[in-house]
């Protein structure tokens, strides 16, 4: 019951991330391919889950739907896209796209193990051996979930690399901000503090000068 339950939630999941997929390059409006692109990754997010790997589901959920593709999103809703000009390039590309996606696909065929299918039944049934020996829970050691397992070999054996990759985004964050925030050099800009606090008199200066006499000539 167990493992039907499993197969059904991977197939139903499987299912929505290959329709969410297709929507994403099939989709005209822009808005609708970023949207359906959000369910793909809540999709595969899903499918990291059943295969133990927690961590790359929550990276998937709160690094690429939480703040990529709401910086997506934002970008396409302000942009001026013009649909029909899209669609004929769609159509104009469209062989060009199958071609590749049926060379990926091959690609990832040929790195697939041999054995693969054969391991992952080895395994099945080592695990059915073991429940059917009635071995004791205290005798299985305990095994290690994802996060733990990676936060152990990050914080141990690539100590080093990951404070560097952590200081080069720090410096990079800082420059990103230095840049934005730098005035450019003989621009006209408004100061609405010194507009603020000025005053009447800084404004209105009165001035005596003294009236020019016409003469008329009769």
């Amino acid at each position: 019951m167990h493992d039907l339950l499993l197969h059904s939630i991977f197939y139903i999941f499987a299912g929505l991330t290959v329709f969410a997929a297709f929507m994403t390059v099939t989709q005209n409006n822009p808005v609708r391919c970023v949207l359906f692109l959000v369910l793909a990754f809540f999709t595969s997010s899903v499918l990291w889950i059943l295969v133990a790997a927690e961590f790359l589901a929550l990276i998937l959920v709160l690094v690429y739907v939480g703040a990529v593709m709401t910086l997506f999103l934002f970008v396409v809703m302000m942009l001026n896209i013009d649909v029909e000009s899209m669609h004929t390039h769609v159509l104009r590309y469209m062989p060009f796209g199958v071609l590749l996606v049926a060379l990926l696909v091959g690609l990832l065929l040929m790195s697939l193990p041999i054995d693969l299918f054969e391991r992952g039944t080895a395994v099945s049934v080592a695990l059915q051996d073991l429940v059917a020996r009635q071995v004791m829970p205290a005798a299985v050691p305990k095994a290690l979930s994802n996060t733990e397992a990676l936060g152990l070999v990050l914080y141990t054996d690539y100590l080093f690399a990951f404070e560097l990759a952590a200081v080069m985004l720090l410096v990079a964050i800082i420059a990103a901000i230095t840049l934005a925030h730098r005035s450019p050099k003989n621009s006209k800009q408004q100061n609405i503090v010194k507009q603020i606090r000025i005053r009447r008199a800084d404004r209105i200066s009165l001035i005596q000068m003294q009236a020019e006499q016409e003469r008329w000539e009769i």
